[in-house]
């Protein structure tokens, strides 16, 4: 049986978990006491390193014992602290406030105060959600693969592409309450953090139904919620695929010769918006009869694809192509404004800003091989024509600068390269912050 408790035996799994990603939850949360023994740990490393440099054997075998006390200490005062936690959690009185974050132009975020109570209450529930009913976000990859070979296999189909809208802010709280609380799989506990995370947003939002955006367990909420509806999509007739990332959904029909004539869509909104009061976005749905062999195409995923016979052209969608542009003019009107300052550092993050563009790399505190970058983020593309053209458009604004030695530095770097050759360039996490900071305005 899954141990649900909020114990310091469970918290320590969850910190050890996300300490092998990378996300070092004793720094994140302030957890003052074991930062001040790491610390304590790191100088010893250092002392250690140059012992065996200059083969200090004598004091090489004293600094051992130092790391091993200092570790010692660390477990006595991370069970302690993760103790305190418990029980501050246990406490009748405990509830997890939300903070709203508005941003022009998109939907508000929610977030925590940076209290390890809270962080701990909601990755424990998040934890038990996710075993209990096998939760998890489809794998978006797999799905682009997926698609672009049923696409191209030439037989008479219906594609139907479309996503829910608003999908976070139409999740009704009393919905979802009622399937949690009829399954009795989750524990009581883990039902009342839930409720109060879910209080705590319709106070900040005004309004009883929605997931908060920003907060880790409301993934893992919206695919429960989703689960009866793909559930009913895939046992309609004639459907031989069926994927949704978050609230992308994409269907295939593969109808029989001899069958009728149907109105798939209505077909989808019954279930979607008449069984399950979840409204279809208009503006992102997507027909497409491809009973015979004509160009079509659809956006997924990031993707343009362009399919019908029997061939699939996999491009950038337009978003995609403008969002790099407008990275290339930021980067260099950031260049041009820092000059005016300090045209050495300029140049520096200018040529930091166009090796990443251009580039692929690792994402900061990331120990796993997960690489993005412009080969690792558009790997299915097979049409690079619209990389040539961002080329282009990078090369007319290296073109305008004045400085030969810059210009000959940044002509070496293009999306088409790092691309076909995936090209990596490192960087730690000061300098993605600096390269990140001006697209982030």
């Amino acid at each position: 049986m899954l141990d649900q408790s909020f114990s310091a035996e469970n918290f320590r799994k969850i910190l050890d978990l996300e300490n092998r990603k990378g996300v070092h939850v004793e720094d994140k949360l302030s957890l003052t006491n074991v930062r001040s023994i790491n610390e304590k740990i790191k100088q010893v490393n250092i002392k250690i390193r140059y012992s065996r440099k200059i083969k200090d054997k004598e004091n090489l075998k004293l600094f051992y014992e130092d790391k091993k006390a200092l570790r010692e200490q660390r477990e006595r005062e991370l069970n302690n602290e993760l103790e305190r936690i418990s029980q501050k959690i246990a406490k009748s009185d405990f509830k997890i406030e939300l903070n709203r974050i508005n941003i022009p132009g998109k939907k508000p975020i929610y977030t925590t105060s940076n209290i390890a109570e809270y962080y701990f209450a909601i990755k424990q529930t998040q934890r038990n959600i996710s075993r209990l009913y096998g939760v998890k976000q489809a794998d978006r990859n797999a799905i682009v693969t997926q698609v672009i070979s049923l696409l191209s296999d030439g037989f008479p189909k219906y594609v139907i592409r479309t996503d829910v809208k608003d999908f976070y802010e139409s999740i009704s709280h009393s919905t979802l309450l009622n399937k949690i609380i009829n399954d009795n799989l989750l524990a009581p506990f883990s039902k009342n953090i839930l409720k109060s995370v879910l209080k705590s947003y319709e106070k900040e939002s005004g309004s009883d139904k929605g997931i908060p955006r920003g907060i880790g367990v409301s993934a893992y909420l919206a695919e429960l919620y989703m689960r009866d509806i793909d559930n009913e999509i895939l046992d309609l007739k004639s459907v031989t695929y069926y994927a949704r990332y978050v609230d992308d959904i994409i269907i295939i029909f593969t109808p029989s010769p001899d069958e009728g004539s149907r109105n798939y869509l209505q077909e989808i909104k019954t279930i979607c918006e008449s069984n399950h009061n979840t409204i279809l976005n208009p503006a992102k749905t997507v027909v497409t009869d491809v009973r015979t062999p004509t160009n079509c195409s659809l956006d997924y995923l990031g993707y343009k694809i362009i399919f019908g016979a029997h061939t699939v052209k996999v491009k950038l969608t337009h978003s995609k192509t403008k969002k790099y542009r407008d990275r290339i003019s930021l980067a260099f009107d950031d260049y041009r404004n820092l000059a005016k300052v300090n045209e050495k550092s300029a140049r520096k993050v200018l040529v930091k800003r166009i090796r990443f563009l251009t580039g692929n790399t690792r994402l900061s505190n990331n120990k796993k091989n997960i690489l993005t970058g412009v080969y690792y983020s558009n790997k299915h593309l097979n049409d690079l024509s619209q990389l040539d053209g961002i080329d282009s458009f990078l090369t007319y604004h290296i073109n305008q600068l004045t400085s030969s030695r810059l210009k000959t530095r940044l002509q070496k770097y293009s999306l088409r390269d790092g691309f076909e050759n995936k090209r990596y360039s490192p960087f730690n996490t000061k300098e993605l912050s600096e390269i990140m900071g001006v697209w982030k305005v």
